[in-house]
C-alpha cells in the first residue's frame, strides 16, 4: 500500500479530488475537515464528525473501480490560488503530501503542485 497521500486540484472545473488511498490513510472517514494555513501555503485533511459544522460528508464516486471524493468550490479554489500565484487557470495539479498517523492528518504543501499533462488526466483518478 502506498502511504503517501495525494490529491488533485482542478482549476478548470473548480474541484478538489481526494484519492482513495488518501481517504484510506485517514481511516475511510464518513466526514472530513479541510484545513488551510495560508501563511505556510499548506492544505490538510483530517477525519471529522457529523456534528462539526466545518465537516464535509465523504460521498465516494466510482469510475471503472477507481474511487475518490470530489469537492467543488470556486470560492475555495480562488482563495487557494491567492496563496500560490504560480497556479494557472484551466490547469489540473497533483499534490503529494505526508501523512502523520499520530495526528491522523494528511498535509499538502501548495508549493509542491505538479501540473498534470492532458494525456495524464485519466491517471489522475488513482
Amino acid at each position: 500500500m502506498n502511504n503517501q497521500p495525494s490529491l488533485c486540484i482542478d482549476l478548470k472545473k473548480n474541484r478538489i479530488r481526494i484519492h482513495k488511498g488518501t481517504l484510506h490513510l485517514l481511516g475511510n472517514p464518513e466526514y472530513i475537515q479541510i484545513l488551510v494555513n495560508p501563511d505556510r501555503h499548506m492544505l490538510a485533511l483530517r477525519k471529522s464528525k457529523r456534528t462539526d459544522h466545518a465537516a464535509h460528508r465523504v460521498s465516494i464516486c466510482s469510475v471503472d473501480s477507481k474511487y475518490y471524493y470530489e469537492l467543488y468550490s470556486l470560492t475555495f479554489l480562488q482563495k487557494l490560488r491567492k496563496g500560490n500565484t504560480s497556479l494557472e487557470n484551466n490547469q489540473t495539479y497533483r499534490i503529494y503530501g505526508e501523512f502523520s498517523p499520530k495526528e491522523g492528518i494528511a498535509q499538502f504543501s501548495m508549493n509542491d503542485c505538479i501540473p498534470v499533462d492532458d494525456n495524464e488526466k485519466e491517471e489522475v483518478l488513482l
